[in-house]
Parts: structure tokens; sequence; C-alpha cells
């Protein structure tokens, strides 16, 4: 009876010593075979993208400017008095409609919309972990992104977004942003012929559905214009994003494909898989981002990018949560001497295999995380440290203790469901804690309680 303690007493040893170096130290095949962990902003490298509002001219200086150019050119230009006063009463007309100066208040929300508009763009984009800190007095933007995050796509994010559908032959505006009611991005196989053979490629494809008004806006549009011979030719129609044409075709072409798609299939490139064929789907993806999420009513200009490291330092976790485990074990020691050793030792593999759990179920390691698992040790600690001082079988020790573990779960289970990530992940650790321990204890720790 003796011999069989003892061999199940080295077997659960050498499970802890090996699930902990697996956890710890890792499995190398020329590197790593296990998963990387899913860091969290806490841990991880972070770009900060500072922009600031492009300063336009007042209209004081606007009006005195053109104003001037306007007297200088008319007497250049005109040769009699009523020419003279045409031209200064065109120049009344004009600066009577320059827009007025906005007011503090309207600048502000302004500046409030913008941020909006930019949150919205990064979550279409799929970006996880983003911050954005407003200025509201001077509109300044501070973005904070994942580490990964092409810097163009943090300048396109913050763009203005102003979308055309133009008349490119005679620069007529045929209509805006608005006439998008969707839009979206996506990799496809395609298959080419090269030479003989058949090439099948990835390409990355924009697609951009129209509202009902918008295609009877471009469907309704003249595809001819006058040129500066006053001859009447074939127009040519685009899309257009801040000035930069996305797509362009002769109007009879164009006016086609609305009729008979209701919007547009753009192939925005073709590459094999790699990070050509990453930059043009996350391209798409930023232009789909935009055309959702509508224009930002502020022009702004990237100051600064910077990509900084995380503050925390883990070397002072690590060195904490080693000097709480000798208490912890110095005192199990002191009062249940080998048994309560060998029970708090085992505790180092339930923290790797709650580790190992974590790195494969994608949960974020934050602080958050790091207290979750703190919980967690602390009541297994409680419930072996119970099961020595009273002498009962550690079966009921534990199922008293669920009592209190059911609810933490179901806790958990919220806290899971929740959209910030510092407490989904605090949730998911203790779930996925609570599960582990539960069949860690009855498998490993038992052994070292139980005579």
């Amino acid at each position: 009876m003796k011999k069989d303690y003892t061999l199940k007493l080295v077997l659960a040893m050498l499970v802890v010593v090996l699930v902990s170096l697996v956890s710890f130290v890792g499995v190398y095949k020329g590197r790593n075979l296990l998963k990387e962990y899913s860091l969290g902003k806490d841990f991880s490298k972070r770009k900060i993208a500072t922009f600031s509002v492009v300063e336009e001219k007042t209209s004081e200086q606007d009006e005195s400017g053109e104003t001037e150019n306007q007297v200088e050119e008319s007497k250049e230009e005109s040769e009699s008095s009523e020419e003279q006063e045409n031209l200064s009463e065109q120049s009344g007309e004009e600066n009577a409609n320059k827009a007025q100066p906005l007011s503090e208040e309207d600048k502000k929300k302004n500046y409030k919309t913008a941020k909006n508009n930019i949150a919205k763009r990064l979550t279409s984009m799929k970006s996880e972990e983003y911050d954005i800190r407003l200025d509201e007095s001077t509109g300044k933007i501070v973005i904070e992104v994942p580490e990964d995050m092409d810097s163009t796509f943090i300048s396109e994010v913050a763009s203005k977004g102003k979308v055309e559908i133009k008349n490119t032959s005679s620069n007529e505006v045929i209509a805006d942003g608005e006439v998008f009611k969707d839009a979206s991005a996506a990799l496809r196989d395609e298959t080419f012929s090269v030479g003989m053979q058949q090439v099948t490629k990835k390409i990355v494809v924009l697609n951009m559905k129209l509202t009902k008004d918008g295609k009877k806006k471009i469907i309704e549009a003249n595809p001819k214009y006058t040129d500066n011979d006053g001859n009447e030719a074939d127009a040519t129609f685009a899309i257009v994003l801040d000035g930069e044409t996305l797509y362009s075709e002769d109007a009879s072409a164009f006016i086609d494909i609305v009729e008979k798609n209701g919007g547009f299939e753009l192939y925005m490139g073709q590459n094999d898989q790699g990070e050509e064929l990453e930059k043009d789907y996350q391209t798409a993806l930023a232009i789909t981002a935009i055309i959702k999420c509508g224009e930002i009513p502020v022009d702004y200009q990237i100051d600064t990018m910077e990509l900084i490291s995380s503050s925390i330092n883990i070397k002072l976790i690590i060195i904490v949560s080693i000097a709480i485990g000798i208490l912890m074990l110095v005192f199990a020691t002191y009062k249940f001497k080998l048994k309560g050793l060998l029970s708090v030792v085992s505790l180092i593999g339930l923290v790797a295999t709650i580790l190992l759990v974590l790195r494969y179920t994608n949960v974020k390691i934050t602080l958050f995380t790091i207290l979750g698992i703190a919980i967690v040790t602390l009541v297994n600690y409680i419930v072996i440290l119970r099961t020595l001082n009273n002498k009962k079988m550690f079966n009921e020790n534990f199922m008293k203790a669920m009592d209190i573990l059911v609810p933490c779960i179901i806790v958990a289970i919220v806290f899971c469901c929740s959209p910030y990530t510092q407490l989904a992940s605090f949730g998911m650790t203790i779930f996925w804690g609570l599960i582990v321990m539960c069949l860690y204890n009855f498998t490993i720790v038992r052994v070292f309680v139980e005579k």
C-alpha cells in the first residue's frame, strides 16, 4: 500500500515538473513549438500617432488677398469703368458667399464627430485594443494602436475620407459618398491562364453597393460633355477618394455596370500569399471603413508617430510572485511539514497548466489576467490548507468550496461578455482557471494532500 502511494507521489511530481517545463521553458525544435501568448496592450508594444488640425486661412485674409488680386487684374484687363464695376460686384458676391468662421461650440462638435468616426473606422478595420484621446480645445487627436498596424493605414484612418463620383471630363460632381449603402473587402481565389497552365492566385476584392437614390443619380447623369472646342464628346466617370481616383471608366460603361450590378467590384491587387497581399487587403479594409463610416468634418495632418514599449515591469511582477509563493510555501511547510511542502509546490503545475490553456484559447494577457491567475491560485491554496487542517477527505473539502466557486464561474462568464478587454480577459482567466483547478486538483493535488 505504501509502495503504491509512493509511486503515485512520484508520478504526480513528474507530471508537475513536466507541465512546468513545457509551459515556462517551451518545446523547441529549431523554434518554440508552443503557440505564442496573445498579449494585451499592457504587455505589448504600441504605435502612437498624433494628429493636429490643419489650420485654415481666416476669411479676412482670404478676402483681402482676393480683393487685391481682383483689383489688380481688373485694372490690367478692363478697358471701361462698366467692366470694373461688374468685376467689383462679382467680387462682392463671392466674398458674401464665403463660409463664416465656425464658433468654438461648432468646432468642438466637429472634433467629437471626427473622433467618433475614427473609432468606427478602426472597429470596421478589425483593429484590436485601440485608444483615441481628443483635446477638445485644439482638436488634437492621439491614436494608440497595436504595433503590427501599418503606419500608412493609421494615416488613412484619420484622413478626411471625402468620396465622390465625378465626371472627370468636366470636373462635375455627380454624387457624394452618401450614395454608398455598404462596402466590404474580401480575399478570393482567382484562376489565370499563364501560357498553357492554369494558375490560381489570391486577389483582393473591394465591393461597393449603391443606394437606390445613388443608382438613380448615376444612371440619369449625362454621359457626354462639351470640350473646349464646343464639341460634344464621351465623358469619363470616376470614383474619387480625397482627390485620388479609385476607379475610372467610360461614362456609358460606368452607367451599364451600375444598372447591371447596383454597385462596383474593384480588384485592389493580386499576389502570392505574403506581405504584399496582406497590405493590399488592409488597404481595401481601410477604404471600406472610410466609405461605411462617413466623412470626417475636420482636416487632420500627422505630426508624430512613435513605437513605445510596455511601461509594466514584468521582472518585478515575477519577483513579487516568487516572493509571495515562497511565503506561502514556508507557512504550509512549517505547519504541515512534508505534506504541506509538496501540496504547495504542486500549485506551480496549476499555474503552468492555466498558462498553457490561456495560450490556446487566445485570452489576452493583461494585468487583470495576472490578477485572475493569482485569485485562482490563492483559492486553491486555501482549499489545501483547510484539507490539511481538518483531516477530512480532499473531495469533501473541495465540494464545500464548490458552493463558492459556482457563483464565481457565473460572474466570470458575465465578465467574458464585456466589451472591455481588461474585464473580458479577467473573466476568461477566472473561467478557464476554475475549470483547470477542478481537473488538476482531482488528478494531482489530492495525491499530495491525502495519504
